[in-house]
């Protein structure tokens, strides 16, 4: 981008502060989003203090008139929560507070308020009142850098998920379409993956389903979120053979209980047979067990073509 443009996209993030601004542009370019705001915080402790000071300036005052701040402090600083009888309190106690921290230190009183109520930053200023003022001049700009992180993490909307996550809800979806598991067993599934970490919008719907209500929508938001929009039974089927084919050669399952299920899944006609010369007992039970390795190895080989 041209440093005017670099400039547009990234202001709105420090409140304006031009002097970081001029001197990220300089910096480029950035491989990652953790190396532009990893720059950002260098950049902010390395430059002169007056160009810090303008930085810490450049935000509103925690608590300031509404009409006066910007749409993202606005909204960070919760006026749309706090705005009912009552709370004028707040407001004038953070003033008082506000004048003594900038009569203190020269400079403005920024914190990461990260979703607290601003009644809840009023003890946290009392405190920084304590502070030296190196100390908190240095806290004041990596908040800085951590409001603008979290701006620029909100504008982007969720990132995709890491593809072991999403094959991870792929086969519990797939796992449901073939009759494996019934509603609730897919729903505690959607439980187990959000208790792990998994961010999904889409997941979280399906994890609260009304129990007298259809899964056939929520179901397939999910897999649209995933990059899969309408898979069906058959393609579940094909999805859990690959896996269970991976766990026979990978010695994770004996092989004819991964060929059984393999034929329960996706009823795949080498593995029906191999399955049906097994429990007849039509030849040695070690060469049927080679030849389903052979067959899964040729599972892999349709799936690549």
């Amino acid at each position: 981008m041209a440093p005017d443009a670099f400039a547009t996209a990234v202001e709105p993030l420090f409140e304006g502060a031009p002097s970081l601004v001029r001197r990220l542009a300089d910096a480029r370019p950035f491989e990652t989003d953790d190396g532009l705001f990893g720059a950002a915080r260098a950049v902010a402790r390395e430059m002169p203090e007056a160009e810090q000071v303008e930085l810490l300036n450049a935000h509103p005052r925690i608590g300031a008139d509404p009409a006066a701040v910007s749409p993202q402090s606005h909204s960070e600083q919760g006026y749309d929560q706090e705005s009912g009888p009552g709370q004028s309190w707040i407001a004038d106690e953070l003033t008082a507070l506000n004048e003594a921290y900038e009569g203190l230190f020269g400079f403005r009183f920024v914190v990461f308020v990260a979703g607290r109520p601003r009644a809840d930053i009023i003890p946290i200023l009392e405190h920084a009142l304590r502070a030296d003022r190196d100390e908190e001049l240095r806290r004041g700009l990596d908040d800085v850098v951590l409001i603008a992180h979290d701006r620029w993490d909100k504008l982007r909307g969720p990132r995709p998920l890491p593809e072991a996550l999403r094959e991870s809800i792929a086969l519990e979806v797939s796992r449901y379409m073939v009759g494996e598991i019934d509603r609730d067993g897919l729903i505690r599934a959607t439980h187990r993956l959000i208790e792990e970490g998994v961010e999904s919008p889409a997941l979280l719907n399906l994890s609260v389903a009304d129990q007298d209500g259809g899964l056939e929508a929520p179901i397939a938001r999910l897999v649209g979120e995933i990059g899969l929009e309408g898979w069906d039974a058959p393609q579940a089927g094909q999805l859990l053979a690959l896996h269970v084919a991976a766990s026979i050669l990978g010695d994770v399952s004996h092989p004819i209980d991964g060929a059984r299920r393999i034929v329960a899944v996706s009823s795949h006609p080498q593995f029906s047979e191999l399955v049906t010369r097994w429990d007849a007992h039509e030849g040695n039970h070690d060469a049927i067990e080679a030849e389903i390795r052979r067959a899964a190895i040729d599972l892999f080989g349709e799936d690549e073509t």
